[in-house]
């Protein structure tokens, strides 16, 4: 096995009073011996040379991060050693400098989380993060990161170590004063806490106020919209021969409307996705997000969307432009009814009245399906399966029907029919 190390200036001789910076250097046999700074510097006097870390001491600032880096360090080469191992390989040199890469990136002294936003910023860039999620994810990831950022330029610095309480109510105040909606506060800060345990996870971060119960995701009921079956109809039948666009906008929304799909999955659709079996249709797919594999059963109407198609799905559309284009279609069907939007922006509660076809986007297709499905009586199980919602509290958020609506499709239980159960 290897030999892995941690020396101050490189082994070199020391001075006291002086900072050097701390070398790892990884042995493994006679072929592969490396040396790399980290990105810490520490004084002769405060490097414990026989425990290979910073010295317990209180005038160290920052002596906890660089000891968790170094712990940190260890876990990661050690585990890409075993799995290298595993699979039947041993490290060479070319590797192993290869992958001591992915651990500090090609700039050592920026690469390293040497703080909250170095290690948001390292984050985002780490090839298991980019290949583990979605470019939705991703996005929100960077938005959060550059709202944090505003904050720390216009109120004031924050850093692992004052994340507390105070800094949760000062940031909650400031998105408030910057007209963010509740929600959208509430999603900063699922985002940030994310963030937070991850680094602790890492042991980078050891401050744990971010897991106190007061430190929440906030959240709101918001009055968003569902298409009934009636309304998807009247979609599906309107005639749009002579606009293509609205016409392959139309499609693509109702193969999310009766499959759930993401737009982020039924927008890319191929030939391949099509999976027939015992004369029966279905969709295949990896979905993108979770990611998961799932099978769906199709209704006629998506059936006929892929025989137009010359028996595959529409070509895809960029997202954006089918949000402009499915309110087109929706008002050219009459779903012109007057909707009540309640929601804060901020800090202010506030009610608004817009038609309907104004509030539809490629999203509402994922829950015009939950809510439908759900009110048609079928099990919730079954219809997470085909949603790809992991727990029911997640999938119960999408289904928008109202209490009489809720409260007739439970009305045939038979306990309610006096009957026994």
């Amino acid at each position: 096995m290897a030999n892995i190390n941690f020396k101050l200036n490189n082994g070199k001789a020391t001075e006291k009073g002086k900072e050097y910076s701390i070398y790892i250097r990884y042995k493994f046999g006679r072929k592969v011996d490396i040396r790399k700074a980290i990105g810490f510097k520490s004084k002769s006097e405060d490097w414990n040379s026989e425990k290979q870390e910073v010295k317990n001491r209180i005038h160290i600032k920052n002596r906890t991060q660089i000891n968790n880096l170094i712990k940190t360090l260890i876990r990661r080469i050690e585990d890409f050693e075993y799995n290298l191992l595993q699979n039947g390989k041993q490290p060479d040199q070319k590797y192993v400098e290869r992958n001591f890469k992915t651990f500090f990136g090609s700039n050592d002294d920026k690469s390293i989380p040497k703080n909250l936003f170095d290690f948001i910023s390292a984050l985002q860039k780490r090839p298991d993060v980019k290949k583990s999620k979605a470019s939705g994810t991703l996005k929100n990831y960077l938005i959060t990161e550059n709202i944090l950022k505003r904050f720390n330029n216009e109120v004031y610095k924050i850093d692992f170590d004052n994340i507390d309480m105070d800094f949760y109510n000062d940031f909650i105040d400031w998105c408030e004063k910057q007209n963010l909606t509740r929600n959208y506060i509430g999603k900063l800060v699922q985002t940030f806490k994310f963030f937070l345990n991850t680094a602790t996870l890492e042991k980078i971060n050891t401050n744990l106020e971010f897991k106190n119960p007061r430190f929440k995701v906030i959240r709101e009921e918001v009055d968003n919209i569902y298409l009934s079956l009636e309304e998807l109809n009247k979609i599906y039948k309107l005639d749009l021969s002579k606009h293509p666009k609205l016409d392959q906008a139309r499609n693509l929304f109702l193969i999310g409307a009766y499959t759930g799909l993401r737009v982020s999955d039924f927008n890319y659709l191929n030939k391949e996705n099509i999976y027939e079996h015992n004369g029966e249709t279905f969709l295949k797919v990896k979905t993108k997000k979770t990611p998961k594999k799932i099978v769906i059963p199709l209704r006629p109407e998506v059936k006929e969307i892929l025989k137009k198609h010359g028996n595959k799905p529409p070509k895809r559309m960029p997202d954006q432009q089918i949000n402009y284009k499915i309110k087109d279609v929706c008002e050219n069907a009459g779903i012109d009814e007057q909707v009540k939007i309640t929601k804060t922006t901020g800090g202010k509660k506030t009610t608004t009245k817009k038609c309907k076809f104004d509030l539809v986007k490629t999203h509402t297709a994922r829950r015009s399906f939950c809510t439908n499905a759900y009110l048609s009586g079928m099990n919730p199980v079954d219809i997470m399966q085909i949603s790809g919602h992991s727990s029911e509290k997640t999938f119960l958020n999408y289904i928008k029907a109202d209490a009489l609506q809720k409260a007739i499709k439970i009305s045939s239980h038979p306990f309610f029919k006096g009957e026994d159960c």
